[in-house]
């Protein structure tokens, strides 16, 4: 049994402010003026992932306890979906804590949970002489209910409401850092359903809103940002009781930043994948996932994400 898991994977949660010295025709560890903002998700900042077959109502009063150890690989940087030059490395590790409890909201299934990451982000390559972080990332809460749930049919309808408050690592004259330095709230809908035999499928939609972070860069500008929409499709096969495993396909676009007022052209458009297995046992349940990015329009792409995650309900 799970219950809406937040990225922050993804992951849901590391955010990377880069000023980079810009100039089109320098190698990038020359690069003369210029801002990136990069929102480095899982876990959060790009969805609210779902794992296959997990929008399942839970029972009354009980209690979650989730580990989630996550590594992950960020390697070229794209520019309106053009490959920019230079070799940057983005080292991403997080253990995410996340603890529940489930109830009703008038005789409907319900839960909440708080979650907060401890990791590092540890840039190598041409970004190799920039700082990294590491430490307390920022903390999620979530409120989850079900309208509609059959468990006959097996197949639920669920909502959840998500609130991310400033808690992380955060320093303006650094350029990586663990936290955001401002609030993040979400909304989401998802819904669960028997395909055939023993597959199950999961679609879900999610708007991320963002608040501002009035000390970005050594200058402390204000950097804002767009709603973030994402979309994603899940498939699940129940090998038996015990194994099971899954794949799941999202796309994610808007975000847009602006510094200062000024608007940045840097709309996401992000498409990636994300392979699950699941095993329960008397102990609690073991995940393994695998993922990657399939295609980007901006920022830095990426290249790889392992997750090992523990749940255990009680």
């Amino acid at each position: 049994m799970s219950f809406f898991p937040y990225k922050t994977e993804n992951y849901r949660s590391l955010y990377v402010v880069i000023e980079y010295r810009l100039s089109l025709m320098k190698p990038l560890h020359q690069l003369p003026w210029m801002v990136l903002a990069l929102l480095i998700y899982s876990n959060q900042v790009f969805a609210i992932d779902l794992q296959p077959g997990e929008i399942r109502a839970p029972k009354p009063d009980s209690n979650l306890l989730m580990l989630s150890y996550q590594q992950s690989e960020r390697g070229d940087r794209y520019l309106d979906g053009n490959k920019q030059m230079g070799d940057p490395e983005i080292q991403i590790s997080q253990l995410q804590v996340r603890v529940g409890r489930s109830f009703e909201v008038a005789e409907h299934p319900a839960f909440l949970y708080v979650q907060t990451p401890i990791g590092y982000i540890h840039p190598e390559g041409s970004l190799s002489k920039q700082e990294g972080d590491s430490g307390v990332g920022d903390t999620t809460f979530l409120l989850a209910f079900w309208p509609y749930v059959n468990h006959e049919a097996k197949t639920y309808f669920a909502t959840g409401v998500y609130l991310t408050i400033p808690t992380g690592s955060y320093d303006c004259e650094r350029t990586f850092n663990t936290g955001q330095n401002r609030y993040n709230a979400a909304l989401q809908a998802a819904y669960q359903a028997p395909l055939i035999g023993d597959f199950n499928w999961t679609a879900a939609f999610d708007t991320v809103w963002f608040g501002d972070n009035d000390a970005f860069g050594l200058q402390r500008k204000t950097l804002s940002q767009k709603p973030l929409h994402t979309s994603q499709v899940g498939l699940q096969y129940i090998l038996n009781p015990r194994y099971s495993v899954g794949a799941t396909y999202f796309y994610t676009a808007g975000g847009e930043t602006s510094i200062d007022g000024v608007r940045r052209d840097d709309i996401t458009q992000l498409q990636r994948y994300q392979m699950t297995a699941a095993a329960n046992f008397s102990f609690g349940r073991i995940t393994l996932q695998y993922g990657a990015d399939l295609k980007t329009k901006s920022g830095f792409i990426e290249d790889s994400r392992y997750i090992l995650r523990y749940t255990k309900v009680f």
